[in-house]
């Protein structure tokens, strides 16, 4: 039976595997794991980039989707300034939301054969310090 070093509501760390988010690896597949700090200018080129997306998809599928429905909704004369206004308000919510969406810091996995991923975030370090700790400690025990 393995000695469990760290366990928690998203994460289990043994002496031989490292549980998270349902998938169990094994630890010599995990070269490491990484906390990102998003910090302000982080989330906010992350949100701009989200809203500048939003707003080319909103067009891409608004030519045959959702313009055709604005310009009957509103006449001639408002549509214009409906397609500009619903077009800012899409990039304020998406630009808006991406800021959200990135909480303070991000735990990524980095996987033996080069693969990373997002694994968990969290508003405190201190959430994913003891787990870093543990892995630190069950990777010197191999």
């Amino acid at each position: 039976m393995n000695k469990v070093l760290f366990d928690s509501k998203k994460y289990q760390l043994t002496e031989n595997s490292f549980t998270y988010q349902g998938h169990k690896e094994k630890l010599e597949n995990i070269l490491g794991l990484n906390i990102i700090q998003w910090g302000r200018k982080e989330r906010i080129k992350y949100g701009m980039g989200l809203g500048i997306f939003s707003v080319i998809m909103f067009y891409t599928i608004g030519w045959f989707l959702i313009l055709p429905i604005l310009d009957a909704l509103s006449g001639n004369e408002l549509s214009d300034y409906l397609v500009e206004a619903v077009t800012s308000l899409v990039f304020i919510f998406f630009s808006v939301l991406g800021y959200l969406s990135r909480k303070g810091y991000t735990l990524e996995i980095e996987k033996t054969n080069g693969n990373k991923g997002s694994i968990g975030k969290s508003t405190h370090r201190l959430d994913f310090d003891k787990l870093l700790t543990a892995f630190v400690r069950a990777k010197k025990l191999k």
